[in-house]
């Protein structure tokens, strides 16, 4: 990707996020920062030209290359077409998916970004978590983490807040420790009964 690509991408997420979070935040380093999001703006704009993939019901996390999938779709084919064509993005290195064949209300998918919003709230209220390098989406109360954590205390304090968040069902964590090969061995999966509901 040319300098000014990069450039224009950085200036747009910036602004996406409310100018309250600079690339400088994130540990990966602003290059790394940059790039992962042009290849997630790639990676959906593939969908968004597909016939076969609904690009509104796909969630793309891009961290250091490495891309996760969350969301439903409307059949195990369009997950496979969803699959292939991050996979086939220039710059990505791996992908996991966390897609499922569901149905959703709008009164679920509301739920489900109020979720989410919460618990981008008490991961950057918490000076003990880099808020920042934590990445959040939420499918059917269910949260998956995405990003990196200094130790894996440090990690396993961001998925304790994410549980801590009244409505969430489960907490799936991909997020990285720094020296530990990606993603964490066994996949953190945590039901919420592990946890209490915040009030």
């Amino acid at each position: 990707m040319s300098a000014m690509w990069k450039k224009v991408v950085l200036v747009g997420v910036v602004l996406f996020l409310g100018g309250c979070v600079s690339a400088s935040s994130e540990r990966r380093g602003a290059d790394s920062f940059v790039e992962d999001n042009w290849v997630a703006w790639k990676i959906r704009s593939a969908y968004v030209n597909s016939e076969k993939v609904a690009a509104g019901n796909i969630n793309v996390s891009v961290y250091n290359g490495k891309v996760l999938l969350t969301g439903t779709a409307v059949s195990q084919e369009e997950i496979a077409d969803a699959i292939a064509i991050a996979k086939s993005t220039r710059g990505v290195l791996d992908v996991d998916s966390e897609l499922v064949v569901q149905y959703m209300t709008a009164g679920e998918i509301a739920e489900d970004v109020w979720i989410t919003n919460q618990v981008k709230v008490k991961l950057l209220a918490d000076l003990a978590i880099a808020g920042f390098d934590v990445h959040v989406e939420t499918t059917n109360k269910v949260v998956f983490l995405t990003g990196v954590a200094k130790t894996v205390a440090e990690r396993d304090k961001a998925i304790g807040i994410a549980q801590s968040v009244k409505g969430v069902a489960e907490v799936v964590s991909y997020i990285e420790v720094e020296g530990s090969p990606y993603p964490p061995p066994g996949r953190k999966s945590i039901p919420k009964d592990s946890a209490k509901d915040n009030k």
